[in-house]
């Protein structure tokens, strides 16, 4: 799978994945957000793609910080992160670490940020039937809205050359990979996303050459 790595980094901006060549859009809420949103995308996305999903592959360096995990001010929504992320953990899709251990007491020093931003890159593919399918949901839904959870996270469809993104706002993006990306794809399920209740889409159309 080592091709599809580097199709990836050779197509995505990392730093702002908008900014990549092959941006084709995303969807997101369109209004304050209500408990449920995430889950209502994650369920969208796996609906969708449910004929094909075995086919796809993860593409992650998701961790969660111990230091933060549990620690976000809400008993229930702790309760719940800490449930999410020992699942995550225990199926091996994600790992959890403390940063303070990891990479030192000083945040604002460069070898701190040099050492998170190596931990950022350190990508990983997984194929998706090697997980049971309710952990594939847990980790998109986690991605959304789980306080001290960090790393890049692509579901990729090398058939397609298409990855999707879950993202902090409810939502995904999509983003072509190489030059034979099926925007069709792309856009009739962003298409498609436009009509969940509290979402809406934009829908990028690539430049062409």
């Amino acid at each position: 799978m080592s091709d599809t790595l580097q199709l990836l980094l050779q197509s995505v901006n990392l730093s702002r994945y908008g900014a990549s060549n092959g941006f084709l859009g995303f969807f997101e809420k369109d209004a304050r957000y209500q408990p449920g949103m995430e889950e209502s995308a994650a369920d969208f996305f796996m609906r969708y793609f449910r004929n094909d999903l075995e086919y796809f592959v993860i593409a992650s360096s998701v961790h969660a910080n111990s230091d933060e995990v549990g620690h976000y001010g809400d008993a229930a929504d702790d309760q719940r992160d800490g449930n999410l992320i020992r699942s995550l953990v225990g199926a091996g899709l994600i790992k959890e670490f403390g940063y303070k251990d990891r990479f030192g007491g000083d945040p604002s020093s460069q070898e701190y940020a040099q050492s998170v931003e190596r931990e950022w890159g350190n990508i990983a593919l997984m194929k998706v039937h090697d997980f049971p399918i309710e952990r594939l949901r847990s980790l998109l839904v986690a991605k959304m809205v789980l306080y001290g959870l960090y790393g890049h996270c692509f579901i990729i469809s090398r058939e397609w050359n298409l990855a999707f993104n879950p993202h902090d706002d409810i939502g995904f993006g999509v983003i072509g990979l190489g030059d034979n990306a099926n925007v069709q794809v792309a856009h009739d399920f962003l298409a498609q996303a436009d009509q969940l209740p509290g979402m809406h889409s934009n829908i990028r159309t690539p430049p062409t050459n």
